[in-house]
């Protein structure tokens, strides 16, 4: 989606088929946010569950913050723009939480905290004055968007029966 939206023109130089992408692409993303939030809210506590739903708000945000100006050419920016933060914020926030209470398999704990630290890396150190692309825009962003596709990897491999209350092998020997 991030890609898309700024290298719009190599992708269909009419914008004929970008509606198509746009849609679906959030329209799986938030799928994506909402099954996380499912299958990792409840055991993440509260904090973890204000992360993920951030996360949920801001794909809702940026989806129609994009849709619009897209389909209507009202600049929505703001939403846009809000969308991001919450995107960037949620995952800081879950994962405080996924660090904190292991709900995610051992190895991937640090990567919602790693994404969210990417999207405020991009906000802070790949803008431009003069508003173009720059390389530490892109890489930032693209960082930013392969975490949460890594995100979606994580929680499609991970096969663990997450039930509250259930002891948890791996938090079981951390102990030990």
């Amino acid at each position: 989606m991030f890609s898309l939206t700024k290298a719009r023109g190599y992708v269909d130089p009419d914008d004929s088929l970008l509606g198509y992408f746009i849609f679906a692409g959030f329209a799986l993303w938030l799928v994506g946010v909402a099954a996380l939030y499912a299958r990792y809210g409840p055991p993440s506590g509260r904090l973890g569950r204000a992360g993920l739903g951030a996360a949920l708000v801001g794909v809702l945000l940026l989806a129609a913050g994009h849709s619009f100006t897209f389909t209507t050419q009202v600049d929505l920016f703001m939403l846009v723009f809000l969308g991001a933060l919450a995107l960037m914020l949620g995952p800081l926030l879950f994962g405080i939480a996924a660090l904190r209470r292991g709900v995610l398999p051992r190895y991937w704990r640090v990567l919602p905290l790693a994404t969210g630290l990417m999207g405020f890396s991009w906000l802070f150190f790949g803008s431009s004055e003069t508003g173009e692309l720059t390389f530490s825009f892109m890489f930032f962003r693209t960082l930013f968007a392969v975490g949460w596709m890594l995100l979606g990897y994580v929680l499609w491999s991970d096969a663990r029966e997450i039930v509250e209350g259930t002891p948890r092998p791996d938090l079981e020997e951390a102990k030990a």
